[in-house]
C-alpha cells in the first residue's frame, strides 16, 4: 500500500537516492533540501513517515522533529532519522522527540526499505 513518506536530506545524491529506493517499493515521495522546506509539507496533508537527516542548512533535523511532534496531526508518524552525527548530546536532542529509529549513513537500500516497512506497520 502507497503511504506518502517527506525526506528532509541536504545531500541532493543521498536524497535522490532514498527517494528512488522509496518510490521504487510504491511510495509517494516529498522531497526537501532541509528541514525548514521539510516542515512546509507538515500542512494538514496525509504524511505517513518523515525521514530526516540530523544536520542540514536552516533547520536541523532534532528542530525539524520537535516541530512535527507539536502537531496533533502528525504527533504520532513514525520519524527515521539519519545521520553520521558521532556526538551523542546532539542525538540525544533528537532521541527526546521520540524517533522511531535511528539509521547510520551510508546504509544499504535492502536493510533500509525494511526499517521503513517496519515503522510503517
Amino acid at each position: 500500500m502507497s503511504k506518502n513518506i517527506v525526506i528532509a536530506e541536504d545531500f541532493n545524491v543521498s536524497r535522490k537516492i532514498i527517494s528512488s529506493v522509496l518510490t521504487k517499493a510504491g511510495h509517494s515521495v516529498f522531497e526537501a533540501a532541509d528541514g525548514k522546506e521539510a516542515a512546509s509539507f507538515f500542512d494538514g496533508r496525509k504524511i505517513d513517515l518523515l525521514v530526516t537527516d540530523f544536520n542540514m542548512p536552516e533547520m536541523n533535523g532534532a528542530e525539524l522533529i520537535k516541530i512535527v511532534r507539536s502537531s496533533n496531526k502528525y504527533s504520532f508518524i513514525p520519524i527515521l532519522l539519519l545521520t553520521t552525527e558521532v556526538n551523542e548530546n546532539k542525538l540525544k536532542t533528537a532521541l527526546d522527540e521520540n524517533i522511531t529509529a535511528w539509521v547510520k549513513k551510508p546504509f544499504q537500500a535492502d536493510d533500509f526499505l525494511k526499517i521503513v516497512t517496519k515503522a510503517l506497520r
